[in-house]
């Protein structure tokens, strides 16, 4: 029978399911937070499970912070979910050494929050590698009179960077001002029955990330499912190996090690936007156009990929990416 169209069945690839929603008025509401959950409830085909059935690849939302729910005023606190160790004595001295780091930083640690989880209905594997989840509320002192909110974000990315060259069992899916992060060894539908928070009325946000995540690359663990800090991503990083040396080679020491491709982009873009360009900026050098020979394309255009191609190498894939700062959000494809 004669194919008909440009479908053929031999392109058919499973792989990860990005999306998201947003109130393009910045209007925040519990309602965009379900809408996104029930988009990741769609993206159930586009996730991975192995021989436990109950456990998947990994899933997750990443959504602005909820002020509201966790009773603090904006810009005066940076939160985010950290994956601690089981065991009790590892778990002290991790909290002891983020103590540090935070005072040597000059902030101040608020508070703890033990997240409530319900992990009834998770697989097997997923439960036996589960970490203790907490929350943590990093505050300045009053001393240290205001900070612009991207001043204080980079001081948070500072304390967490610290934090992760000294101990690398410990795991902060985030660390904001602006987003806040849940996700884990999870199938999409576990995700708001996992994590309690997300069926509070007052989990409000304008933005929802999300991600349903196929392993290709790396083993599935709970610190590998995304979103990630910045993005989520479908699709491999074929130049990962050359991007990270070359990052390297610059003293650029951002790559947190073992992480997955879609990790390594994240930590890169991570450094771009905290560094003062906006996210289309940081977003364009990391994955720019096929720009070489496009004749087409407006010349200052074809100028700025031609300057930033001289310091950034193309982060190829094929992939696609949802990308957000907690203020805008937005997608693209990669050249490929």
């Amino acid at each position: 029978m004669r194919k008909q169209g440009l479908y053929d069945p031999a392109f058919e690839h499973d792989s990860c399911g990005v999306g998201f929603v947003v109130d393009i008025k910045g209007n925040k509401s519990s309602a965009i937070v379900a809408q996104g959950l029930e988009v990741l409830n769609r993206l159930a085909h586009r996730g991975a499970v192995g021989a436990d059935p109950k456990t998947g690849d990994g899933a997750g939302i990443l959504i602005q912070i909820p002020h509201e729910f966790y009773g603090y005023q904006p810009g005066e606190y940076g939160t985010g979910l950290i994956f601690f160790p089981r065991d009790t004595n590892e778990r002290r001295n991790c909290k002891e050494l983020i103590a540090s780091v935070v005072k040597e930083e000059g902030q101040e640690i608020i508070k703890y929050r033990e997240v409530p989880v319900d992990n009834a209905d998770i697989g097997k594997a997923a439960r036996e590698s589960e970490p203790v989840i907490e929350q943590i509320f990093i505050g300045k002192p009053a001393a240290a009179g205001k900070r612009g909110g991207g001043e204080f974000e980079k001081k948070l990315y500072t304390i967490r960077r610290k934090i992760e060259r000294l101990n690398n069992k410990i795991y902060f899916a985030s660390l904001s001002a602006r987003t806040i992060i849940y996700k884990g060894l999870l199938m999409p539908h576990q995700v708001e029955n996992f994590y309690l928070d997300l069926k509070s009325g007052k989990m409000k946000s304008a933005i929802c990330l999300v991600h349903s995540r196929y392993s290709t690359n790396t083993f599935p663990t709970w610190d590998l499912a995304q979103p990630f800090r910045f993005l989520a991503h479908n699709g491999e990083i074929n130049t990962l190996r050359g991007n990270i040396n070359w990052m390297a080679a610059r003293g650029l020491d951002v790559i947190v090690p073992g992480g997955s491709d879609s990790a390594a982009l994240d930590n890169a873009l991570e450094l771009l936007t905290l560094s003062g360009r906006s996210l289309p900026h940081a977003m364009m050098m990391l994955i720019p156009a096929a720009w070489e020979q496009n004749r087409q394309m407006d010349q200052k255009l074809r100028d700025f990929y031609k300057y930033h191609a001289c310091f950034m190498e193309p982060w190829d894939g094929p992939a696609a990416v949802a990308f957000t700062d907690g203020t805008r959000v937005g997608a693209l494809l990669d050249r490929n």
